[in-house]
């Protein structure tokens, strides 16, 4: 924040996202339709994109920026006297993390002004602004960790930065592929005629297991919960009829946020014991 750069990135990103929304707007306008539901359509558009792009800044901006904060230290031989220093192995774990997520978050909370226009046009509750801000900034939170732990435990950038996208990349494209290929094969097996024979609970099971999946994912869980809410005005979960089982039906959102809060935790403390054994080597 010192130099030149990063009012120069900031401010043309937020010049392009308010271009988008100036065009969208203009169209709406100029087609001088005042029917409700097209301005409904008009708000969610503008408020679906700006998410994107807050989800794709916590889901792989944010890994850029941590997971060469140690190899970073060790390529130029200042590990060992930064840890030679009063400087604890929570302190430090924590300082890189924040100093590293500080602008990432910066360019997530500058968009949410913008979200003003979708609050005008309709189409858009509190609620959903809410829930998706605080799932942006926990999954870049974590992610941004996930880059500290994985530099810890490699010696280069290149190697940590590998491994790191290749984790994200799992959870964020390997499991929906795995959802895809997994759940229509075992619902072929309840074709009757099948040589398999599944237990009669099997299709509750298939809507737990899909849910898991996509409570793990972040535009699974985005694009679910805002289903959820805006189909039954579920904000927790809601209750459905499964052939002849009433099943609770919840809300992913906050599935994701306990997850990723806990694996956050996890690789934090984990982080912790990695930095203090280096330093004991």
């Amino acid at each position: 924040m010192r130099g030149r750069r990063a009012f120069v990135i900031l401010t043309f990103y937020l010049l392009l996202i308010c271009s988008f929304v100036a065009i969208l707007y203009l169209g709406f306008a100029v087609g001088g339709s005042n029917r409700s539901t097209e301005s409904r359509v008009a708000g969610k558009t503008i408020f679906t994109t700006i998410l994107s792009i807050q989800a794709f800044l916590s889901v792989f901006i944010s890994p850029a920026f941590t997971a060469a904060s140690i190899t970073g230290e060790k390529e130029r031989q200042t590990y060992d006297l930064l840890r030679t220093t009063l400087l604890s192995a929570r302190a430090l774990v924590s300082g890189k993390l924040f100093s590293a997520l500080s602008y990432v978050l910066l360019l997530i909370l500058a968009a949410i002004p913008l979200q003003s226009v979708a609050f005008l046009l309709g189409g858009v509750s509190f609620i959903e602004l809410f829930i998706s801000q605080l799932l942006v900034v926990v999954s870049a939170i974590t992610f941004g960790m996930m880059g500290i732990y994985i530099s810890s435990l490699m010696r280069t950038t290149i190697a940590a930065t590998v491994t790191t996208y290749a984790l994200v990349l799992l959870l964020v494209v390997g499991l929906p592929v795995l959802a895809l290929f997994t759940i229509p094969f075992v619902s072929l097996l309840m074709v009757p005629g099948t040589p398999v024979t599944l237990p009669p609970w099997t299709p509750v099971l298939l809507v737990y297991v899909a849910l898991a999946l996509g409570s793990l994912n972040l535009p699974a869980t985005l694009i679910a919960s805002d289903v959820f809410l805006i189909e039954y005005g579920a904000i927790f979960y809601y209750t459905d009829t499964i052939d002849i089982y009433t099943v609770v039906i919840f809300s992913p959102w906050w599935i994701y946020l306990l997850a990723y809060t806990v694996l956050a935790v996890l690789l934090f403390w984990a982080s912790i014991r990695r930095v203090k054994q280096i330093s004991n080597v």
